[in-house]
């Protein structure tokens, strides 16, 4: 992987090609780092997502509420037999 930060002084880009991504696909992403900054702040709203805690609950299937700290690993189990 690289990564390179830089700060254009142009809106053209020229990008050197290692030997070993040739004739691979490779992914090429641009974004300022104030949206990055932006996509990893915490939420404001906080509050109001918590205030949602339990909403949900009268279409809980009962029956299956005990399962549920072991789904993630059932599910893999069962996947992959």
């Amino acid at each position: 992987m690289i990564r390179e930060i830089i700060e254009p002084k142009s809106n053209e880009l020229t990008i050197k090609i290692p030997k070993e991504y040739i004739n691979k696909k490779v992914e090429f992403i641009m974004f300022s780092l104030d949206e990055q900054e932006n996509i990893n702040k915490p939420k404001k709203d906080l509050k109001k997502l918590e205030s949602l805690g339990g909403r949900l609950n009268k279409y809980a299937d009962k029956n299956k509420i005990a399962l549920e700290d072991k789904a993630w690993e059932l599910h893999i189990m069962d996947k992959y037999k």
